[in-house]
């Protein structure tokens, strides 16, 4: 593994990153695949993304868009799952661009694809096709169900995947239909556990030499998942309770609140809620019999009467006052965010969270910036992230940094459709 020329120059004068010398082409499309192969653009590796000619990744047409107007190069879902890659586009349905892949994968280190688990072995591209041009190769395959067994060639969207492997049933009003996770939460959980199995395996690879190939499936990782469903599931298996969705303040003290500028939530509960009586300035009624206990505190009168007490108490502060009155008394809650609250808030910006980063249509604009701190020398600084390409930005350079083509030949594969 070294690192490119296209690397050192970006990268020069910044602090070394974990993968600053691994190559990886990435054959994914839509989220989780792609937000797998940015968490590897982000430690470093040079991610060259392969898109249909034309076309490009399907993500690029998904909103939102910038300013809302529809396009290409528009799509904040692409912008941002998409950092630090160089793309090229490549015809896989022809037997010369399925070549260009082979001679890539040459020197490469990992492969990562998101097809559907029959397509990339009609295409003669399948792990065992691309280990015998590189024995050291980790191919990374991201899929919704997985490369094996019964379901393996269903299609699943964040929908299903959460549902049938995530605690939905949990999700919602009780009295309403079960809701999924916010936007693309599930597939962006299935890319972080796909960058971190293939970073893993890069280790494998410097200890023995010898590749592998990772299977991904969104339906195993859910359910795998640190997320009460395993809980859940064991209720329903030794006891027969099946798990419903609670009102949003079915425990004391629990609930989502109204505030001067916003909303805030806490949790209670009847253990906790005397903390949430001494904050609100009612702390003399847990003499009462009536509140002195936590079995006491769950009747449900209390519930009503304890909110005549804490609604207007949150109505009369704003979040930044509640949050600080949480920390006084050892109250769990939080302000409910908007993302105009997240950019602006104290915390994030001491800390230089949020990146400006420059994009020929849309100008700069402020991106969440790295999940990570490394340790800094002095002088040194992290690496300024590159903006996602451009559709095919990246084909001609990497035709002739990566496989030695001259002009007139990227001519021909321009010409013949290839690229």
């Amino acid at each position: 593994m070294s690192m490119t020329n296209h690397q050192q120059r970006d990268r020069q004068g910044a602090v070394a990153m974990p993968l600053d010398d691994v190559r990886v082409i990435d054959l994914t499309w839509h989220v989780a695949g792609p937000f797998a192969t940015r968490r590897l653009a982000d430690y470093g590796a040079d991610v060259i993304k392969i898109e249909r000619p034309g076309a490009g990744d399907p993500a690029r047409d998904m909103p939102p868009f910038y300013r809302d107007v529809p396009g290409p190069e528009r799509s904040g879902l692409f912008l941002y799952a998409n950092l630090g890659k160089r793309s090229m586009t490549l015809n896989l349905k022809s037997e010369r661009g399925r070549q260009i892949v082979r001679d890539l994968v040459r020197d490469a280190d990992v492969v990562v694809e998101s097809f559907r688990p029959r397509v990339l072995p009609s295409l003669g591209l399948d792990y065992d096709a691309l280990r015998a041009v590189n024995p050291r190769l980790v191919m990374t395959s991201v899929s919704s169900f997985g490369q094996t067994g019964p379901y393996r060639d269903w299609e699943a969207t964040d929908l299903t995947t959460y549902a049938m492997g995530g605690p939905m049933i949990n999700s919602g009003h009780p009295e309403r239909e079960p809701l999924q996770s916010g936007a693309h939460v599930a597939s962006f959980h299935v890319g972080a556990v796909a960058a971190a199995a293939t970073a893993m395996h890069l280790l494998g690879v410097a200890a023995d030499g010898e590749g592998d190939h990772i299977d991904i499936g969104a339906f195993p990782v859910w359910m795998g998942a640190i997320d009460r469903r395993q809980s859940y599931l064991m209720s329903y298996q030794y006891g027969g309770i099946v798990s419903t969705r609670p009102y949003p303040q079915s425990a004391i003290g629990s609930g989502v609140w109204q505030c001067q500028d916003g909303y805030f939530m806490t949790t209670a509960g009847p253990a906790m809620f005397p903390r949430m009586m001494q904050m609100v300035g009612m702390g003399e009624l847990l003499s009462q019999p009536e509140w002195a206990t936590p079995l006491a505190r769950s009747h449900p009168d209390r519930l009503d009467e304890s909110m005549a007490v804490i609604v207007p108490w949150m109505l009369e502060r704003t979040k930044k006052e509640v949050r600080d009155a949480c920390q006084e008394y050892g109250v769990l809650g939080g302000p409910i965010n908007s993302f105009a609250d997240l950019y602006h808030d104290a915390h994030f910006q001491e800390r230089n969270f949020f990146q400006q980063i420059d994009h020929p249509t849309t100008g700069p604009l402020a991106y969440p910036g790295y999940h990570i701190k490394l340790h800094l020398g002095d002088g040194e600084s992290m690496p300024e992230r590159r903006r996602a390409p451009l559709l095919g930005e990246h084909t001609d350079e990497i035709l002739r940094e990566r496989l030695n083509l001259g002009a007139d030949e990227i001519s021909d594969l321009r010409a013949q459709g290839v690229v």
